[in-house]
């Protein structure tokens, strides 16, 4: 994978202001992972371009690394990225723009920005080991707010970035991202009230439709459904009809309803929340119509023993759960190797890269980069 620097703006599309916000950027003395950016679709990329530029650098090399380990073949490896690319620029002409942002921002090849958002390397072998989440809302909380929380993990430490946007139709929406990728935000919320999240969902039973790439998703882009529905019926319908590679789960949610989605590549089972202001997964599935695809637990334990630890400490502090119960239990590391805050063991590389959560009624996120145990430092008194 190239990571030459090619400094261009070949179709004379950065506008003075941002030359200019360039031109502040590079007086700055130091770097962080939090973004805002407004403007066009190619106004945002280069935003976030410039301002997370070696960040950037870091997840194409380490991209380039997993995709050399698994020895690829990089001839059908392109040609897949080509095909879905074709189909990206098509179908969402927006998503494009905003790749091409991120390459002149951050003077690197479009080709590399384009690798990075085409995730065909979470496909390269067969990956686990990744993500919890949890929504925690009504009588299950203390406040009766509606919390979303979700620890991404990963075994390729894809560096995660804070993006707040602003489109010139009003629309906000914050989302965490892998720095200098628009496809698969790891989860978010708009302006409308509408917040996302998601897991992976990785079997043996259910392989990746490949053939697709030409009119599909790898995975349902959680960017598009905030950037278009308004409530979490209209995110519902969004992930009925989202043609997609790969399955995943999602919990999708509002200030009236909270559904959780477990997705195939051409199936949907969805599961609402009946009252109790609880919903939570891992890797697997919990419903009668798709669990048949999960993975053994001897091939993949992680997922059951997150799963069944969280419903424990979920149990615990029923009705009183607050922000720091949340995060606690995204720190928790009860069962060693197969905890819910994950951190590299030999024969299981995956760690935490990030822990998100957001308050819908306040309009509040709040993320921690890396593990939360690391990031969160806390002191009890008794």
């Amino acid at each position: 994978m190239n990571v030459s620097i090619n400094i261009r703006d070949p179709a004379g599309r950065i506008s003075g202001n941002l030359t200019q916000y360039r031109k502040d950027f590079s007086e700055r003395k130091s770097m962080n992972s939090m973004v805002k950016v407004k403007g066009t679709p190619y106004e945002q990329g280069v935003m976030q371009g410039t301002e997370l530029r070696e960040v950037i650098l870091h997840n194409i090399r380490e991209v380039g690394k997993k995709m050399a380990s698994d020895h690829v073949d990089m001839v059908r490896y392109e040609e897949f990225v080509k095909k879905n690319a074709a189909f990206l620029k098509q179908a969402h002409s927006d998503i494009f723009e905003e790749m091409k942002g991120i390459s002149d921002g951050a003077e690197i090849p479009f080709d590399d920005i384009l690798m990075l958002n085409i995730p065909a390397y979470f496909m390269t072998g067969y990956f686990n080991q990744e993500c919890s989440m949890i929504m925690a809302r009504g009588k299950a909380t203390a406040d009766g707010c509606t919390y979303v929380i979700k620890n991404r993990d990963m075994s390729t430490y894809i560096e995660q970035a804070v993006i707040e946007r602003e489109y010139p139709d009003g629309l906000k929406i914050v989302e965490i991202n892998g720095a200098g990728t628009v496809t698969y935000p790891a989860s978010g919320m708009n302006s409308y009230g509408v917040g996302v999240t998601t897991t992976g969902f990785w079997s043996a039973k259910a392989p990746s439709d490949l053939e697709a790439a030409e009119y599909s998703h790898i995975f349902l882009n959680v960017h598009l459904l905030l950037a278009k529905c308004r409530t979490a019926g209209e995110a519902l319908e969004y992930v009925k009809n989202s043609p997609r590679m790969n399955g995943l789960n999602i919990i999708i949610v509002d200030r009236e309803d909270a559904w959780l989605a477990e997705m195939t590549r051409d199936e949907v089972s969805i599961e609402k929340d009946n009252g109790s202001g609880i919903l939570f997964r891992t890797n697997h599935y919990r419903s009668e119509r798709l669990s048949h695809l999960n993975p053994e637990e001897t091939e993949y334990p992680s997922t059951y023993f997150r799963y069944r630890r969280m419903e424990e400490m979920l149990g615990k502090q029923y009705g009183r759960i607050r922000f720091q119960d949340l995060f606690r239990i995204m720190s928790d590391h009860e069962n060693g190797v197969n905890a819910i805050c994950r951190h590299p063991q030999e024969g299981a590389p995956s760690r935490t890269i990030s822990t998100s959560l957001f308050v819908l009624e306040d309009g509040e996120a709040w993320t921690t980069l890396g593990n939360p145990c690391d990031s969160l430092k806390y002191a009890l008194l008794k």
